[in-house]
């Protein structure tokens, strides 16, 4: 008898202990110094394009808000993006609300018969009471295990940022392997062999090659650096000041444009800004085309210019009435 009440006594803390194996050692993983959650699904039953279209499809119900959208796609090269801001709650009582803003990119990569998921850029904004500012936090420096692991166990507050951010990638990955499920069981239906579906292939329409434009010179006065060298001091002044948009090798400028930011996406450094979808920019640019972002201060002047951004146009997307152009940094020149 005592030793079942033992038994009960310590059953609590087996059961809170056999929890937290998830959330120990090595459950968050890095890459080249990013944290960086990864899922393969694998579909043998589609092709790279069926592969995409699913995924797209996904991410379109996943991310749908103003706040959470797809932010890049490439059909040819099997490649989307989408950017994610939303809330991760810790505990929620009548009385209170302990919760984080986290800010997140997930990449998918589309291949015949896989498609490869990956969560990172993790970032987090955190509300203290003794505090007007929120605390923010980047992953890489939070809930790691160097960071949220102390004797074996997670620490009081990095820890709790751990947990629920395992749990959030846990999520996405069962909704996006769901998502694929049904696709897969859809195209056995339709396809039940291999040498059928090869039949039924349509053949790929051929795209006309954008011709490269050769980057620009360094302008007079200018000293170049390299796009990821860029400080955030710098960064933080992009916001506040006028930009303009001027293609290399015509006349499609865009002086009504929004700018979105720099961040990195499948191994490049981006730039973002979004235009009137209807504009002569907009319609005009096309891929692999090169132009260049001048930020100047305010009223934009020429001669006021301090940064300019050369880019490689990768993409649009959709933005409401607007669209949203990415763009590859290739040369970056501060005054």
């Amino acid at each position: 008898m005592k030793h079942l009440f033992l038994l009960f006594a310590f059953l609590p803390f087996l059961l809170t202990a056999q929890e937290d194996l998830k959330y120990l050692e090595g459950a968050v993983p890095v890459e080249n110094g990013r944290v960086v959650f990864s899922q393969d699904i694998k579909v043998p039953s589609l092709s790279q394009n069926e592969v995409f279209e699913t995924a797209l499809n996904w991410a379109q119900q996943r991310f749908n808000n103003d706040e959470c959208r797809v932010v890049y796609q490439n059909r040819d090269k099997g490649e989307l993006a989408a950017a994610g801001k939303e809330y991760i709650v810790f505990s929620s009582t009548v009385l209170s609300l302990d919760r984080s803003k986290m800010s997140y990119q997930v990449l998918v990569y589309c291949k015949d018969q896989l498609c490869t998921i990956k969560l990172t850029n993790i970032r987090y904004e955190y509300n203290v009471a003794y505090q007007r500012e929120p605390e923010k936090y980047v992953a890489e420096e939070w809930i790691t295990d160097e960071n949220a692991i102390y004797k074996g166990k997670l620490n009081r507050i990095s820890g709790k940022f751990r947990r629920k951010t395992i749990d959030f990638a846990d999520e996405l990955f069962a909704n996006a392997q769901n998502a694929f499920g049904q696709q897969a069981l859809q195209a056995q239906a339709v396809n039940p062999t291999p040498a059928a579906k090869a039949e039924t292939a349509p053949a790929k329409e051929d795209k006309p090659a954008v011709q490269p434009v050769a980057p620009l010179g360094t302008p007079a006065g200018f000293t170049q650096m390299a796009a990821s060298n860029i400080p955030n001091t710098l960064k933080q002044l992009l916001p506040e000041s006028d930009m303009r948009i001027k293609m290399a090798d015509n006349n499609l400028n865009e002086s009504q444009a929004e700018w979105k930011g720099i961040s990195t996406l499948f191994g490049k450094e981006i730039a973002s800004f979004s235009a009137d979808a209807n504009s002569a920019f907009c319609k005009g640019v096309k891929e692999g085309e090169i132009y260049t972002i001048q930020f100047s201060k305010k009223p934009f002047a020429q001669d006021a210019v301090w940064m300019i951004l050369e880019c490689k146009m990768q993409g649009l997307t959709p933005d409401g009435n607007n669209q949203t152009v990415i763009g590859e940094i290739i040369n970056v020149w501060v005054k």
